[in-house]
């Protein structure tokens, strides 16, 4: 299926009552200690003005400003007034006041929080039109489609990241996300949890840190809470394999804190514990293999529907040889090879989440 944004020109806006954005506390403020909330509860009500400064001296000095901070703009994601990049925390005899820069007018932010605000409605829209039906996995399979289909990963301000510059502050924000369609990491959660919310979903941001490839460095992804249940989904990483294959990716949709920390790390004491794994796309759709003799008739069930997309989550329990990714897709080669046919194939094997994926190339 195909899906698009749809054009945010010519709106007019209404989530912002005279200079008050629509803001609340979330998941994330849930999960926090009686101090952080204290500090949460503080910065809130700044944000609801469009402060500029927080003056922070009433707050007990050992809270963690920064992480607080984190968590309600994860829980807000409408909050798009200043530069998340350059957020500074100045400390002294009278304590700590935090130092918001890069701030747009009032008459700027306001407009783009009406633009996002009525784009974010109109996706929310879509999705449940889309969706094949209004229950929650319907949902957010349909969110999680149309993020990787429409948002571009913003490598240009990874690297400027990692040389401890920004070239592009929007792309860490839902704005940039949803209005640019460019992010980077928190910038993909953050339309996440606000498109989430839209849907009546509850969501939190996650700020850790992950290796895509090889290199650990600092991330974010969400959690979010179905039927008393939590489940770990990063949009970015699987965002980022759909523009490798052209093809939705599942590997990080609702995993368990266990599939997750082979390569992403956080304060686990900070969110809510993640042990199911009922809710994957794998389990849903019958692709989770316990044993050979289910990934056996997986794979051979996909063959025999001549399609050219192999996707499957292997139990821990089936031992594969070392060079597993090989092995899997001659599997799928096998079964999508007509007799005299020469085909090749693209694939990717987690070896964390034990996923595998191969699109089959026709000559």
């Amino acid at each position: 299926m195909a899906y698009r944004f749809p054009s945010h020109s010519g709106f007019t806006l209404i989530c912002i009552l005279g200079n008050k954005m629509d803001l609340r506390e979330g998941l994330g403020f849930a999960h926090s200690s009686i101090q952080e909330q204290q500090a949460y509860k503080l910065m809130l009500k700044a944000f609801s003005s469009m402060a500029v400064s927080i003056n922070c001296s009433q707050l007990n000095r050992d809270v963690d400003l920064m992480k607080v901070l984190q968590i309600v703009l994860g829980d807000n994601p409408s909050v798009i007034y200043f530069d998340k990049t350059k957020i500074q925390i100045e400390e002294s005899v009278l304590g700590k006041r935090i130092l918001l820069t890069g701030v747009h007018s009032k008459p700027q932010a306001e407009k783009m929080n009406q633009t996002l605000d009525v784009t974010a409605n109109k996706i929310a829209s879509l999705i449940k039109t889309k969706a094949a039906s209004n229950d929650e996995y319907s949902l957010l399979i349909t969110l999680y489609e149309i993020l990787q289909k429409n948002i571009r990963y913003d490598k240009d301000e990874l690297q400027a990241n990692a040389r401890g510059t920004s070239k592009n502050p929007a792309s860490h924000n839902a704005y940039g996300a949803i209005i640019n369609k460019l992010a980077v990491c928190d910038g993909f959660s953050s339309a996440f949890v606000l498109l989430a919310q839209k849907l009546g979903l509850k969501c939190m941001l996650v700020v850790g840190r992950s290796a895509y490839t090889s290199t650990l460095a600092e991330h974010a992804w969400n959690i979010v809470k179905v039927h008393d249940r939590y489940y770990h989904m990063d949009i970015t990483w699987d965002a980022r394999k759909y523009q490798e294959f052209d093809e939705f990716s599942y590997v990080y949709f609702a995993v368990t804190d266990v599939e997750i920390a082979g390569d992403h790390s956080w304060n686990k004491s900070a969110t809510p514990i993640c042990l199911y794994n009922d809710f994957s796309y794998y389990s849903k759709s019958g692709l989770y293999a316990n044993n050979t003799g289910q990934l056996n008739e997986i794979i051979k069930g996909i063959g025999g529907k001549n399609a050219g997309i192999f996707r499957a989550k292997l139990s821990p329990e089936i031992k594969l040889p070392d060079n597993a990714g090989d092995y899997l897709v001659q599997m799928a080669l096998n079964e999508a090879a007509k007799p005299g046919q020469r085909i090749q194939a693209s694939y990717d094997w987690n070896e964390n989440t034990r996923c595998f994926f191969a699109k089959i190339i026709y000559p």
